[in-house]
């Protein structure tokens, strides 16, 4: 082979490396950039960096408007800006600008319903990408996340069902077990949860809702008891209730806000539905509803007694019996009381007095709430009327000396709390009037009431 032979086949049979080179360096700088852009794009998108990647989405639709990835990038920062009508705009130049655009753009019409809170039009737009794609599992699971969102859960289970049968994945099971609790079918719940586990044992969703699942798991046999009864008796509200709090011992406030809220819509005048909504919310960081329930922070289920959830229980049973008794708002309110719940008192007081505005107790309890919630003077006036319809109330007499002691009127409270340890020796009523002598200078009748306060002490049981 000649010299000039050797050197054309050099020429033309270049190693593949070198051809690149040579191919790269015979593009236009224009494509260069466009490629660059693209990469840049890609990277601002998938570190979320929405603020960057809008702008340089813009460039790439100007240089290549027919392309749908370019268009794709756009939206994607937008609906990431939450620049909804920027995203309509977008979605309706592409439509105008591409030829027979993709179902893409269908798809992105539901991405942007959905960011508007425009849940039956992102529904219908993703079906439609459905009807031509049934094998789109991605879209399939758009829709039932969106069917979890608004709690309609046997269809958000149906469509999660037909994405798992497409390919089965973590994401997949612990949502569907999710849809199949808020059902209460436990045994396929439990079985999808156990599944996830094996497939993605780290996913941060699988391990959270491993530890709520958990615990429905220490109860579950009881909570089956409560199904099955409620399963005839669906509006039993004392059933709801008892499922409430169970759930709550559960700690699966989710569930018991759906019992509390459905008992609360049955029976209002039921106390305890009110309270373990305003637990459960609570615990789902959605305190501030709690004003409209009347029910005053810290509220936790660890703070109410045993005997209190059963008297509160009991309480509820006959006020829904006998609605047009004072004596049942009256106990009831002292219960509220006793627990900080001054708000809720007053309303059961409120209604005692109504129903019999002659009640020395009901006077009382509403003067005590009044108090807790810093209407003293309203309190003070309430109390006198309790304590001149009954001379004989020893808690009213108690209770009136220690708004007088607020008022500073310390011989006034001496007198009341007098007549009251005159009726019932307390402990409570001693160390009151024994405060009340030694603000007035009187330090032997203080001794005296310290001393028969430490008897009392003594002979109480311990």
């Amino acid at each position: 082979m000649s010299f000039s032979e050797r050197a054309l086949k050099q020429h033309f049979f270049l190693p593949l490396p070198g051809i690149l080179v040579l191919l790269a360096a015979c593009q236009p700088e224009s494509a260069r950039q466009e490629k660059a852009l693209r990469r840049q794009i890609a990277h601002e998108l998938q570190n979320h960096s929405y603020v960057s990647a809008a702008p340089l989405a813009r460039q790439l639709v100007q240089r290549a408007p027919q392309d749908e990835r370019a268009w794709k990038y756009l939206l994607q920062a937008e609906v990431g800006l939450h620049d909804l009508e920027g995203a309509r705009q977008s979605l309706g130049e592409w439509r105008k600008t591409v030829k027979s655009p993709s179902l893409k753009a269908e798809d992105y019409e539901g991405d942007i319903a959905r960011e508007g809170h425009q849940f039956a039009a992102a529904l219908t737009a993703w079906q439609k990408v459905i009807q031509s794609q049934p094998k789109n599992r991605r879209v399939r699971e758009k829709i039932a996340l969106l069917q979890q969102s608004q709690n309609h859960w046997s269809e958000a289970d149906s469509t999660w069902s037909e994405a798992l049968q497409m390919k089965d994945s973590a994401t997949a099971r612990i949502n569907r077990a999710v849809c199949r609790r808020r059902l209460h079918r436990w045994p396929e719940a439990f079985d999808d949860l156990h599944r996830a586990q094996q497939l993605n044992p780290d996913d941060p969703d699988v391990r959270r809702w491993s530890r709520l699942f958990a615990g429905l798991g220490k109860f579950l046999d009881q909570i089956g008891e409560f199904d099955a009864k409620l399963a005839v008796l669906p509006e039993d509200v004392g059933l709801l209730s008892d499922r409430a709090l169970l759930f709550l011992r559960s700690d699966d406030p989710e569930l018991a806000l759906d019992d509390a809220e459905k008992a609360a819509r049955i029976a209002p005048w039921a106390m305890r539905p009110t309270l373990f909504r305003a637990i459960a919310l609570i615990a789902l960081h959605r305190a501030r509803e709690c004003e409209s329930l009347s029910v005053r922070e810290p509220l936790r289920l660890e703070y109410l007694s045993s005997e209190f959830l059963e008297n509160l229980s009991r309480l509820d049973s006959a006020i829904s019996v006998e609605r047009a008794n004072p004596e049942h708002f009256i106990s009831r309110s002292w219960q509220l009381n006793e627990i900080g719940q001054p708000q809720l008192a007053l309303q059961d007081a409120e209604t005692a007095v109504r129903l019999d505005a002659k009640s020395a107790a009901a006077l009382t309890e509403l003067s005590y709430a009044l108090s807790k919630l810093g209407r003293t003077e309203e309190a003070f006036e309430r109390i006198k009327q309790a304590t001149d319809l009954d001379s004989s109330s020893a808690s009213a007499w108690q209770y009136r000396g220690e708004l007088e002691m607020v008022r500073g009127n310390y011989l006034a409270a001496v007198d009341s709390l007098s007549r009251a340890l005159g009726i019932h020796q307390t402990i409570a009523s001693l160390q009151k009037r024994e405060e009340c002598y030694r603000h007035l200078g009187l330090q032997m009748r203080a001794d005296e009431d310290r001393r028969a306060v430490e008897k009392l002490t003594a002979s109480a049981p311990h």
